[in-house]
């Protein structure tokens, strides 16, 4: 896929007017490069940062500050630069022609990365977790991949396979061998230990979660009658108007979703049409969309301006098994009357916010506290398969042991799945599978 011997270069930082720009480089000539750039006849200190002048044709191109990693101590584990201009596009457009003049050649999408894996920096699920950083939509999702990156699912992984390399270079050499010259295990044994190794990798998928699943994104869905101040909430929640907000009913035709941070967790609040039967063909759809609302939410605010509790009985079917928390709007009415078990609020005066979003806080917790309990690991779709087939290929060796007796059949079965975790890892080379992972990277990754 990609030429390892060559030297690479990429801007890291997005292209446009900015700050700073930041140039990678790595291979063999890199300092080289770092001597005839700045004009410098030492060697520069590793890991610490320098003030060089970098030059093109004799002529200085800017003020840089440049680090300089000396492999395997680096990302790629070659030598490498890291190189900070001023920002905008004309002065790094300069450094990389001068960097391509010193025979660098431009990087491809996740070439840097790739040297990486190559180089056994990294293995290819904590490759795939850098990605899965860098794409992340939300605080859990890119902590769950920082926690990958630096081996967390790896080391459950390799573990895994190191009891399947165990159990296989036993039988195999019980097949090589006279019972006189090793100590054979009994089938119950084998047994016993496949077992074990099936319940170990199915934890890891029972405690993992996938980010296209957004388990990760808490869900809260303001529900309730028309016009009872779901939208008037919903603006004060954002701190801004998002849903119009009249005395009319049925004023929000539509779900509106807007995300927000409640507690470092990304929260999707979504603003809904009031329940009501309606003959309108629009409101109609609206009332079915917040159906579909309340059947993904996590927690539902539910509104009303009278008794939000015996409103409350008219939707019990719709809302059961789902956290509640009862608002009791439009306290500023001299109608209003309070209800134990519900938060009076004034969306006008701002009289009971507090305590809702107080408790809206308390919540969010517990989903967090409850999220990080039940997932360890966050895993995507290649990982979550080879990991369903390798235990499949476990409970088919177990089988298959205890039907013919054959150990040498139960070794085949075992030698499946012990290389579909190499696979995992990234050990067997699989090169179109290795290829389309890396092609998805971003150029200077």
């Amino acid at each position: 896929m990609y030429n390892t011997s060559d030297n690479i270069v990429a801007l890291a930082t997005i292209p446009g007017k900015s700050a700073l720009n930041v140039v990678r480089c790595s291979g063999l000539s890199s300092l080289l490069l770092y001597k005839k750039m700045f004009n410098q006849t030492k060697t520069p200190s590793p890991n610490f940062l320098h003030r060089r002048s970098a030059y093109f044709n004799k002529q200085i191109v800017d003020d840089c500050m440049v680090v300089f990693f000396k492999g395997p101590k680096s990302y790629t584990g070659e030598d490498m630069l890291e190189i900070s201009t001023h920002g905008g596009t004309v002065i790094v457009k300069k450094i990389i022609e001068c960097i391509e003049n010193h025979s660098f050649r431009q990087a491809f999408p996740g070439e840097f990365t790739y040297r990486a894996f190559i180089n056994g920096k990294i293995d290819l699920m904590q490759a795939e977790s850098i990605q899965s950083a860098v794409d992340s939509g939300n605080n859990l999702d890119a902590l769950y991949s920082i926690n990958n990156i630096k081996g967390s699912l790896s080391r459950k992984t390799s573990a895994a396979t190191l009891e399947i390399q165990n159990i296989l270079t036993h039988m195999e050499h019980e097949l090589d061998f006279n019972e006189g010259e090793i100590d054979f295990r009994s089938q119950k044994e084998y047994v016993e230990n496949i077992k074990k190794t099936i319940s170990s990798i199915k934890k890891i998928i029972s405690y993992s979660y996938l980010a296209s699943e957004k388990k990760s994104s808490l869900v809260i869905v303001l529900a309730g009658k028309t016009n009872v101040g779901k939208s008037s909430l919903f603006n004060s929640l954002l701190g801004r108007e998002r849903s119009i907000v009249t005395n009319k009913r049925g004023t929000t035709r539509d779900t509106i979703e807007v995300e927000i941070v409640i507690n470092k967790i990304n929260v999707e609040l979504v603003d809904t049409a009031g329940i009501r039967k309606t003959k309108e063909i629009v409101e109609r759809k609206g009332v079915s969309r917040t159906y579909r609302a309340i059947k993904k939410a996590d927690i539902v605010l539910f509104v009303d301006s009278r008794s939000p509790q015996k409103s409350f009985g008219s939707f019990k079917d719709l809302l059961k098994d789902k956290k509640i928390i009862f608002i009791n709007s439009k306290s500023d009415l001299k109608t209003h009357s309070k209800e134990k078990g519900s938060y009076s609020l004034s969306s006008k005066t701002g009289e009971g916010f507090d305590a809702v979003y107080k408790t809206i806080k308390e919540e969010v917790d517990v989903y967090l506290k409850n999220f990080i309990d039940n997932n360890l690991f966050l895993i995507n779709s290649r990982q979550k398969k080879i990991l369903e087939q390798a235990t499949s290929l476990l409970e088919k060796t177990i089988v298959s042991y205890e039907i013919t007796k054959d150990l040498a059949v139960a070794a085949s079965f075992l030698r499946e799945s012990f290389n579909m975790f190499k696979e995992l890892q990234g050990y067997n080379n699989k090169n179109e599978i290795i290829n389309n992972i890396f092609k998805g990277f971003c150029v200077g990754k």
